[in-house]
């Protein structure tokens, strides 16, 4: 891709320390795509500084945030102008991120009770089979990649970017900049997200003048990277939303 080529900045959720984008480095080009790896960064002020030191300084760029990197986004925009950005895409997130009273006791545990725990629920996993309907996919959403996210991560550095962001982040934010509010904003998300909090979502949309939703149907739990071949394609039919030629 040439020069003129519009920039993607992908800000990664929650403790997507090692993962890689080849969806997005095929189809825009090594050299017109950055993303955080939030990688040694557990308060909410360390992984804004991240995204402030990839944004390219003379080329329009676009957004794009999952989960967690959708509240930081929303921080960033409440914090600083981004004169640059030519629009956002939202991906399975809002202002703030929803937690829930069992993994606020987890993440309160030493890594080795953390990694009990993560086995036991593996251990159900025929259980959460029946719930999921069967579904192997949703199932092993549910037990297998939280085990092997945290073995790959390490416990100790999840809890940590856990308590001291994911609690935190877009608690305070009441709105975004003046600048920043005619910005366009592309929100995908599920029909019901555990992870989102629908009433945020709603009072998300109002911080902007310019706001379109795709709705996916809720056959998951929560939107992933497993789905980014459909998240480009769908980045990219919206060009014209973004004013990008």
């Amino acid at each position: 891709m040439e020069d003129q080529k519009h920039f993607i900045v992908l800000v990664a959720g929650f403790s997507n320390y090692h993962w890689n984008y080849p969806v997005y480095e095929e189809k825009f080009g090594i050299e017109n795509f950055a993303h955080t790896t939030n990688a040694k960064r557990y308060t909410v002020d360390e992984h804004l500084e991240e995204i402030e030191s990839i944004l390219p300084e003379n080329r329009p760029y676009l957004l794009v945030g999952y989960s967690m990197g959708v509240s930081l986004i929303i921080e960033l925009m409440n914090r600083k102008v981004l004169s640059n950005c030519k629009g956002a895409t939202l991906i399975g997130g809002s202002r703030y991120q929803p937690t829930h009273w069992f993994l606020n006791f987890v993440f309160s545990l030493p890594a080795p009770f953390i990694y009990f725990f993560a086995f036991l629920i593996l251990l159900s996993y025929p259980i959460a089979l029946m719930i999921n309907k069967f579904s192997i996919k949703n199932t092993n959403h549910t037990c297998v990649e939280g085990l092997m996210r945290l073995i790959e991560n390490k416990a100790s550095e999840m809890r940590k970017e856990y308590n001291q962001c994911i609690r935190k982040v877009g608690i305070d934010v009441k709105g975004v900049l003046e600048e920043n509010k005619d910005i366009p904003i592309y929100i995908i998300r599920l029909q019901k997200d555990l992870m989102v909090d629908e009433k945020d979502l709603e009072y998300t949309k109002t911080f902007f003048t310019e706001v379109k939703e795709k709705i996916l149907p809720a056959n998951i739990i929560h939107l992933t990277h497993a789905q980014d071949n459909e998240f480009v394609k769908m980045i990219e039919e919206e060009y014209e939303f973004f004013n990008i030629v």
